[in-house]
């Protein structure tokens, strides 16, 4: 059976570790290997707007070497790094296809990541974020909890007992997770500061999407500071409250401190604590300004397919759940997808209309 890799990212944009990891999947695999991506859509795990839209990411990941590309909902994408990897999980299973799961990590090991895994308690204190609660709990393996380690760690929870799908794990090559260069948050530094990347950094077709979408005014994205910030001064308290994984009165800072700041780095600043990590609150302050529940952020994942590349259709007649292919009929499942990528058009550089949701249309590399 030919194996089918699944692939939980951002692209956000689709550097050249991105690029090495799904070469370095395929190599473990095999050639004739397919790819499957999740991607977030319009916002992104540090809470804020990806510097591009999905549409275009989608074309990235499908140059990339991805077969097929699917979307992490909304209220997923903007989680903690649990429900983050459960919901991408989710999707993946859900599909029927998958053989593989393969993700990117700092330490490489995949036995020592599920040794991490197999650890935890199914329930970790839901005030402190995975990264304080886990070397509380086990002091031994606190050199161990970095970003990409953390979520390769979530990845092997959410499986669980899952024998249908095996764990794969690359160590990460080039810059860290926030490093001076290689990484994602370098390049779109770079790019928010009017520089653009190099070769060295991005793979030649994601550099030349990147400059079409720049030339064509709809990159970089940058989110509006004076229209979130004109949103959440108009939210009550009891709005907050009803955000997700807002708890241990985390709602009442950010209430208090949407109600002071007058730019996005000084919100953060006053509501940030050490259990309050900051790109805990910019998830916050995004859902709010969206308008995500927590209600919102239980509701099982849809599958809805971005992009189509060269081995897709096949791969996609295996495909045992129903998918979103056709978004126009779906405007109910896709409504909070359709306010976020309105507000997200008003964010680019030459800001568009509404209605991209409704009018892109699958990306197809066929």
């Amino acid at each position: 059976m030919t194996p089918v890799a699944g692939i939980i990212a951002e692209y956000n944009p689709l550097h050249a570790g991105h690029a090495y990891h799904i070469a370095q999947t395929r190599a473990a695999l095999g050639g004739d290997c397919r790819i499957v991506a999740v991607i977030s859509g319009h916002a992104v795990q540090r809470g804020e707007f990806p510097i591009m839209t999905k549409f275009a990411r989608t074309e990235a990941a499908l140059l990339a070497g991805a077969d097929l590309v699917f979307e992490l909902p909304l209220a997923k994408s903007l989680a903690g790094a649990e429900r983050f990897a459960r919901a991408g999980v989710s999707v993946l299973r859900s599909l029927g296809v998958i053989t593989h799961l393969s993700f990117g990590s700092e330490c490489g090991d995949i036995d020592i990541l599920r040794g991490a895994a197999d650890k935890t308690p199914e329930v970790y204190p839901k005030d402190k974020s995975l990264a304080y609660a886990y070397p509380e709990m086990y002091p031994e393996l606190r050199g161990l909890f970095t970003p990409n380690n953390i979520l390769g760690i979530e990845y092997l929870r959410a499986l669980g007992g899952d024998c249908s799908i095996t764990p794969l794990t690359v160590r990460r090559s080039g810059g860290g997770h926030d490093g001076e260069s290689g990484c994602a948050s370098a390049i779109r530094r770079k790019l928010l500061n009017g520089v653009m990347p190099d070769e060295s950094e991005m793979p030649g077709f994601s550099l030349k999407i990147l400059q079409r979408e720049i030339k064509a005014g709809r990159a970089p994205i940058k989110l509006d500071e004076k229209a979130l910030l004109s949103r959440l001064r108009r939210l009550a308290k009891e709005d907050f409250a009803n955000l997700p994984e807002v708890n241990g009165g985390l709602h009442e800072r950010l209430y208090a401190s949407a109600r002071k700041a007058g730019s996005w780095q000084e919100l953060i600043a006053l509501a940030k604590t050490r259990r309050f990590t900051a790109a805990r609150l910019r998830r916050a302050f995004m859902c709010a300004f969206l308008g995500v529940t927590e209600r919102d952020a239980l509701t099982p994942p849809h599958t809805r397919l971005l992009g189509i590349g060269c081995g897709g259709t096949e791969l996609l007649g295996r495909v045992t759940s129903p998918v979103i292919s056709r978004a126009a009929a779906h405007q109910d499942a896709l409504a909070l997808e359709s306010r976020a990528t309105d507000q997200l058009a008003l964010c680019m550089p030459r800001p568009i209309p509404s209605g991209l949701e409704y009018t892109a249309g699958i990306v197809r590399l066929e």
